[in-house]
């Protein structure tokens, strides 16, 4: 090749022309922004979760303490106590001023109402009723164990149940 012919194929070559950037990052970076953001909002969603449901952990583990101290205590105050944390846990779906006034079979029903099925009003609720204001009760190990299935019952009821307050 001669110098005319070198000088002609050069001359055909353009310059290097660099392909035209955008203004807007790559799609892998919209992708990992996306992911991050779902990420935030999932972390978000399940930290919401796990404080709305701190009232059933506390309060199982309030009826877990009643069934293991239930032979060192009497049974009067384990049904007082045991009484106290039912009124809570109704307390999660209903307004105070709707439940704090309720007693005897009123309240027995309210109960019910929640677990929607009678564990309290016919069942071993009914402990619930009286037996915490008698000096000496006379009660069964299988009915207070029967009567913390119910308080256990009314715990799941109330985790299942949309609460009716007003926020």
């Amino acid at each position: 090749m001669n110098e005319a012919d070198t000088q002609a194929l050069l001359d055909q070559l353009r310059d290097v022309q660099p392909p035209a950037v955008s203004a807007l990052p790559a799609m892998g970076w919209w992708l990992l922004l996306l992911c991050l953001v779902l990420l935030v909002v999932a972390v978000l969603l399940a930290v919401r979760r796990h404080r709305a449901r701190r009232w059933q952990r506390e309060a199982r583990v309030e009826l877990q303490r009643l069934r293991n101290e239930v032979a060192s205590r009497s049974v009067s105050s384990t049904l007082a106590d045991c009484s106290q944390l039912a009124r809570r846990v109704l307390l999660i779906v209903h307004e105070r001023e709707d439940i704090a006034g309720l007693q005897g079979m009123p309240w027995l029903d309210a109960l019910d109402d929640v677990c929607q099925q009678p564990l309290f009003a016919q069942g071993f609720g009914r402990l619930l009723e009286a037996a915490p204001y008698q000096r000496d009760p006379q009660i069964s190990q299988h009915d207070l164990e029967s009567l913390f299935d119910a308080v256990e019952e009314l715990i799941r009821s109330v985790a299942r149940r949309p609460s009716t307050k007003v926020r």
